[in-house]
């Protein structure tokens, strides 16, 4: 049972296929999951409920090891508890239950259980892949047709990894070729890179020979530490089929972003204020305070000043700054400020908070 639980990861498709991403990818319906049945009868649905809520905590947390938590596991044996809606429905011939619980309480679960907690709004990558078409190496295009793209589709939605592929217009035709991408000639694919709104960049390779199936993927920040592309993760392997050498380098990019982004608590009393700029109005302000407390790193805010178009906000944390620090800079509605301009700011701030103000312009108008 545990493990047929532990692979029900149900989200919805995250596909992005659009160069002119206005926000960071947020993953929608963490309260909810789709279940296949067999009937509408009692104990059909009621072990179709548990399955829906162990796919639920898998998602709002991203580790496969949260169901067998005893907390965890005690929760999904009694789904009723949390449920607010269930439903059925079809889909392709199939009989479904759609059931939606209290997402709140789900994550008040995750923390009793001292476990991560992975918010919505989550890193953004795009994926250089080249695979053999007709024994021919070519590079997967965001309009292309095949089984894998629908693979990694799938997978992207299962993981919760928002994923984007190349248009493979003009531009990238002229700027990456399938031999830099398996070649992994990182500048060229870094500099193609640049035109898409993603906080990551992936350079990944499917290559059959024979019997064999050979994968490698790389992922890349897309920012140059002092002049040089270092990735962030590096793996190869060899597998049976195209759809798991997608599902093996789907599970590596969830493995690195769950440890940077999913956040447990600490159990410190950590806190530290962040000021907005660039806010007209009180719907902006609203808005602002919306986003920050469905943030993962975030136990409580509270509006300390609202001067100008600047708000100032006193944030109580579940761990640290850089946790916080590393989830507002993945959405692109935000531009950080260097609060560290001058000597002076510098020691004023150091004085006024146990850790420098952060401060961000609000760009949504």
């Amino acid at each position: 049972m545990l493990k047929k639980l532990i692979n029900l990861i149900v989200l919805p498709l995250i596909m992005l296929t659009s160069i002119s991403i206005v926000q960071a990818a947020e993953v929608g319906k963490l309260n909810e999951a789709d279940i296949a049945v067999s009937s509408r009868a009692n104990d059909v649905k009621s072990n179709a409920l548990k399955e829906a809520l162990a796919a639920v905590f898998l998602k709002n947390s991203g580790s496969p090891s949260v169901v067998l938590n005893p907390l965890i596991k005690a929760q999904i044996d009694e789904p009723e508890v949390i449920l607010t809606q269930y439903g059925y429905f079809e889909q392709n011939g199939d009989l479904m239950l759609k059931a939606s619980f209290d997402h709140q309480r789900v994550i008040e679960k995750l923390r009793q259980a001292g476990l991560p907690v992975w918010g919505s709004q989550r890193p953004l990558t795009l994926m250089w892949i080249s695979v053999d078409d007709n024994n021919e190496p070519t590079i997967l295009a965001d309009a292309t047709l095949s089984d894998i793209r629908d693979d990694l589709g799938q997978q992207s939605a299962n993981k919760g990894i928002p994923v984007m592929l190349p248009v493979m217009d003009l531009d990238d035709v002229m700027a990456v070729t399938v031999n830099d991408v398996r070649g992994r000639f990182t500048d060229s694919v870094f500099i193609a890179s640049a035109r898409y709104q993603s906080d990551y960049f992936a350079i990944a390779n499917i290559e059959n020979q024979g019997s064999r199936v050979m994968f490698s993927i790389s992922l890349f920040n897309k920012v140059r530490t002092n002049g040089v592309l270092q990735p962030l993760v590096a793996q190869q392997g060899e597998v049976s089929d195209n759809q798991q050498a997608i599902k093996r380098m789907m599970n590596i990019l969830a493995d690195y972003f769950i440890s940077q982004y999913a956040i447990a608590s600490t159990g410190s009393n950590a806190a530290t204020e962040v000021s907005f700029s660039g806010l007209s109005n009180m719907t902006q302000v609203v808005n602002v305070e919306d986003y920050l407390r469905q943030l993962s790193a975030v136990k409580s805010i509270s509006l300390r000043q609202f001067k100008g178009s600047t708000a100032t906000y006193s944030i109580a944390l579940f761990s640290n700054v850089d946790d916080l620090q590393r989830l507002l800079n993945i959405d692109n509605r935000l531009s950080q400020i260097d609060t560290m301009g001058s000597v002076e700011s510098f020691y004023q701030q150091q004085t006024e908070a146990t850790q420098p103000t952060l401060m961000y312009q609000w760009l949504v108008q």
